[in-house]
């Protein structure tokens, strides 16, 4: 943690304040705030000397005075009358005392009734970035929510005269047909499943789920585990667990994108290939596959974790090098989906076919569509 004054700086304040947390500590004091350079600077400081300065500048008591946000009107009695400070002439208070009772009973209703007005105005208003043309608390309550403006801007109905509960049903509606994927069940037909991502994403776990579902489609004869990616001369304990468990072959002997394994099989037969290793290793034999099977035998399916950071999704989106990626939401059970995850997903363009937790492997996973999307976003969102 940092002892002192430091410069944070981040594309956001929201994410900016958070630096400062992390940096400087909760009880720290912000000395300035601007933007520089496209990016939110803000100046914080946790020594003794700039926390006792900015409790001098800020007098509690004083702001109390002038507005009372228990009550919502002003304090007329302590401010105009009573108030040491304010010293009347003589004349001037006998004028104040003649009107008495009836003096303070006008002043108050018409302050009661202009602050009522206030708070009306305000009660849908919230600090937020230049965004224009939509309905102003619409967008706003969407984008409290953690949606995007990107895709907000994109997918939100701009009629002026719709109610939040119609402009948010139809927002979720056009999200989820804009994340999932069309054709979920493209994995039964393809000759070989890949399954990538980065490490701990669930890889291991979803191929064996994948082939679990195989099995209740397609029988028992129709199916082979495979681990590539890893250097050992047989399958992780893993993978070999799942494959006793569901009575199926298993091999890491599939090499240079070699199709033999299926030629002990069927035409029907399928291979779920859990590539084990880091995801620039995954490419090369998802780009090799491709290139000689054509991307109508072959679906990869790239593991993504539910409470994985927009950050994280991005930089792993950008890696992967499949022609067509299926994403699957891994640990559900396990860590929230968010909204800012939903929202990054749908402006890189990819497509959620599956959902996952990870307590199970038989009935486990959910081959997913826009309604589900849509009914998940309704109930949590």
């Amino acid at each position: 943690m940092i002892n002192g004054t430091t410069v944070i700086r981040a594309k956001d304040t929201a994410t900016a304040m958070e630096k400062v947390v992390k940096e400087l500590g909760e009880d720290c004091v912000i000395l300035s705030t601007k933007k520089v350079n496209g990016q939110v600077s803000i100046t914080a400081s946790n020594s003794n000397k700039a926390k006792s300065a900015v409790k001098k500048r800020y007098d509690k008591k004083k702001f109390a005075n002038i507005y009372k946000f228990n009550s919502g009107k002003l304090d007329i009695k302590n401010n105009i009358i009573n108030n040491p400070r304010t010293k009347l002439s003589e004349d001037k208070t006998a004028s104040v005392n003649l009107l008495g009772p009836h003096y303070k009973k006008i002043i108050k209703e018409e302050m009661s009734v202009i602050l009522d007005k206030i708070d009306k105005k305000l009660e849908n208003i919230y600090i937020t970035d230049n965004y224009k043309s939509y309905n102003f608390s619409n967008f706003l309550k969407l984008r409290q929510a953690g949606f995007s403006n990107k895709i907000l801007e994109k997918l939100l109905n701009k009629n002026q005269d719709t109610t939040y509960e119609e402009a948010r049903v139809s927002f979720f509606r056009r999200l989820s047909e804009n994340l999932s994927s069309p054709f979920p069940e493209r994995i039964f037909n393809s000759k070989l499943i890949l399954v990538t991502g980065t490490s701990g994403s669930g890889k291991t776990t979803m191929a064996a789920k994948i082939a679990s579902a195989i099995v209740d489609k397609l029988g028992r004869n129709n199916i082979v585990l495979a681990e590539l990616c890893r250097n050992s001369k047989s399958a992780s304990e893993d993978l070999k667990s799942f494959a006793r468990l569901l009575n199926v072959p298993i091999t890491n002997q599939l090499k240079n994108g070699d199709l033999s394994d299926t030629m002990i099989l069927n035409d029907n037969a399928k291979i779920v290939v859990d590539l084990a290793g880091d995801i620039e290793t995954g490419n090369k034999i998802i780009e090799n596959l491709e290139e000689r099977h054509g991307d109508n035998n072959i679906c990869s399916i790239l593991c993504l974790q539910s409470g994985s950071s927009t950050e994280m999704i991005e930089n792993t989106w950008k890696k992967i090098k499949a022609q067509r990626p299926i994403i699957a939401l891994t640990k559900s059970d396990e860590c929230n989906l968010s909204s800012m995850s939903l929202s990054k997903i749908s402006e890189l363009r990819g497509k959620i076919g599956l959902v996952s937790g990870t307590r199970s492997i038989v009935d486990s996973l959910l081959f997913t569509n826009s309604d589900i999307l849509a009914k998940y976003m309704k109930e949590n969102f």
